[in-house]
C-alpha cells in the first residue's frame, strides 16, 4: 500500500502521489483584510507624524511656514492698537464689548488705507524694538571695533589752551551724541507702542481679574511682532 509522499512507477515513469500544499483561500482573505485594516488605521498616525516631522528641525519647511504665520500674526496683533488709533474698530474680540470688534469686516479690512497704515507703523515699531533688543551682530560689532580701535586720545595737558581741551573732548566723545539720540528715539517708540496698546484697551475701572487679563493681553500684543520676527529669523537659520 503506497503511503502519502511515496512515488510509484508507471510504464517506467515516476509519478509523485504527493501534491504541493495548496494555499488556503480563507486565510489569504483574512491576511489581506488585516493588512488593509492596518494600513487604514495607520493612515492618520502616519499623516500626523509626517506633518509633525516638518516642524522638527530648523531646516524643515514646516518650521519656516510656522515662522511666517507667527510673523504675520504678530504684526497684525501689534497693528491692532494703531488701527484703533487711526479710527478703526478692534481687530480681535478679546476684552471687547459684543459686536464692538470688526467681525465679518475682516473680509474687506484689507482694502482699508488705515489698516495698511497701521501695519506699516507696526512693522516700523517692531523693527526698532527688535533691533534694540537684539543688538548688533557679533561680526558687525567686531568690524566696527576694528575700524576705530587705533584712535586714542592723549591725556589732558594743563598747559594747553582751552580750545585744545575742547577739541580733545570732542574727539573723545565722537559718535556718543548720535547714540544718545538713538536711545531716546528707541525709548519714544517703546512708549508709543505701550501707550497705544493701553489706550485702545484701557484696563482701568474693570474687576481685578479683568485688569490682569487685559494687562497680560496688552503685553502680548506689544511683544507679538518682535516674537514673530525672532522666530522667523530662527526658522531661517539666523540669530
Amino acid at each position: 500500500m503506497a503511503r502519502i509522499g511515496d512515488s510509484t512507477t508507471v510504464n517506467g515513469d515516476e509519478t509523485g502521489t504527493s501534491q504541493p500544499k495548496q494555499s488556503n483561500d480563507f486565510y489569504d482573505i483574512i491576511g489581506r483584510i488585516i493588512a488593509m485594516g492596518v494600513k487604514i488605521v495607520g493612515v492618520i498616525p502616519y499623516a500626523v507624524a509626517t506633518v509633525l516631522d516638518n516642524f522638527i528641525g530648523q531646516d524643515k519647511p514646516g518650521i519656516k511656514v510656522l515662522g511666517g504665520i507667527l510673523l504675520i500674526g504678530g504684526v497684525v496683533m501689534s497693528a491692532d492698537a494703531f488701527f484703533q488709533m487711526f479710527g478703526g474698530k478692534p481687530l480681535f474680540p478679546f476684552f471687547e464689548e459684543p459686536n464692538a470688534w470688526i467681525g465679518i469686516a475682516w473680509l474687506w479690512v484689507w482694502t482699508k488705507v488705515n489698516f495698511w497704515a497701521a501695519v506699516v507703523v507696526s512693522i516700523a515699531v517692531m523693527w526698532v524694538e527688535s533691533y534694540a533688543l537684539r543688538g548688533k551682530n557679533l561680526d558687525i560689532a567686531k568690524r566696527d571695533y576694528d575700524s576705530i580701535k587705533h584712535h586714542t586720545v592723549p591725556e589732558k595737558n594743563k598747559s594747553t589752551v582751552d580750545l585744545v581741551e575742547v577739541r580733545r573732548l570732542e574727539y573723545k566723545r565722537a559718535g556718543m551724541n548720535e547714540r544718545s539720540v538713538l536711545g531716546l528715539f528707541i525709548l519714544f517708540v517703546v512708549l508709543l507702542d505701550v501707550c497705544s496698546a493701553f489706550i485702545s484697551r484701557n484696563p482701568l475701572g474693570n474687576p481685578p481679574m479683568i485688569v490682569l487679563g487685559m494687562i497680560g493681553y496688552n503685553a502680548c500684543t506689544i511683544l507679538a511682532g518682535e516674537v514673530g520676527y525672532a522666530l522667523w529669523r530662527r526658522a531661517n537659520g539666523e540669530n
